[in-house]
């Protein structure tokens, strides 16, 4: 073509037609989440990718639907949403069936926020998220993914702690190279601040605010989530007040007896409080014994009156 000639038009009716005939994905909705594991499965890894992003971070689908930030050095939680789409298919379809609009959601440990995306999607403009995330880089990560999928609006980011019922002062943070989803706290209190907490926190850690649970003004919520890496038994403790003002509260707590400071004694204690049920490979709240929860690895426990 001679240098300044100008292009043909295109037939613009056959654009139209060609961008019609062009094979479209649609996003997996949310409603399809509580169905069959098998074909919801497949269905949003059909759509799982990851594109790399400046920062060391990883932009990938999850759920078939929502846009993620993820951190491009994290090895544990990262690699599962970029490859397959999902985390933990099992309290994903629970949370699909069980939350309800204009309903309250607790994330205690979210991370970068899957639960919480999942959870505000559900809990619709008359519900909130309120998403606990001490962890510095995933808490920046988890209020991007918000804004990006347009749900800031539901959800509220808290990066503190959740700890027990005397709780208030900071702690240290630990903060594993490559996970950022086993970051936890020390079990030693440093409470006040100035330059000697400073001089006690070196490289992989860092130093966090807690609260109880009970110390968030007017928080009424109908779901709670634990996954806290160890702290479950405390933050369990910091929510008596909650518990007691919301005898319908739905707890979903992960439970590990290695991590826990005295297993037996919590499990006798949530036996007490609730009927000790636990999440099935399908998604299925089953009735167990403090006996099997204590059989190894983690467990995530429902906690319904």
């Amino acid at each position: 073509m001679p240098q300044g000639q100008a292009a043909a038009a295109p037939n613009s009716t056959l654009v139209r037609v060609a961008e019609w005939l062009r094979p479209r994905r649609r996003l997996v909705p949310v409603a399809r989440l509580a169905g069959r594991a098998g074909p919801a499965e497949a269905a949003v890894r059909a759509l799982a990718q990851a594109v790399p992003m400046a920062g060391e971070t990883l932009l990938c689908r999850t759920l078939g639907r929502h846009k993620m930030l993820v951190d491009a050095g994290d090895f544990t939680h990262a690699p599962h949403l970029a490859m397959d789409g999902f985390w933990e298919w099992w309290t994903t379809r629970f949370l699909a069936e069980r939350l309800k609009p204009g309903q309250v959601f607790v994330d205690g440990g979210a991370c970068y926020g899957y639960f919480s995306l999942l959870a505000a999607e559900l809990v619709g403009p008359a519900g909130k998220v309120l998403a606990f995330e001490p962890h510095p880089r995933s808490a920046g990560l988890l209020r991007r993914n918000l804004a990006l999928n347009g749900l800031e609006g539901r959800a509220q980011v808290e990066e503190v702690a959740l700890a027990g019922a005397n709780a208030g002062q900071v702690m240290r943070f630990a903060l594993p190279e490559g996970s950022p989803m086993n970051a936890h706290l020390l079990p030693e209190d440093l409470a006040g601040s100035g330059s000697g907490l400073g001089t006690m926190c070196g490289p992989g850690m860092a130093l966090v605010p807690t609260r109880p649970l009970d110390g968030h003004d007017g928080v009424k919520p109908d779901v709670v989530k634990l996954d806290l890496c160890g702290a479950e038994e405390a933050a369990f403790d910091g929510m008596q007040g909650v518990i007691e003002a919301n005898p319908a509260v739905q707890v979903l707590l992960c439970f590990n007896p290695v991590r826990s400071a005295a297993p037996a004694d919590f499990l006798a204690r949530l036996a007490g409080q609730f009927r000790l049920r636990r999440l099935t490979a399908q998604g299925e709240a089953q009735d167990c014994t403090p006996a099997e929860a204590m059989g190894g690895g983690d467990v995530m426990l429902y906690l319904a009156r």
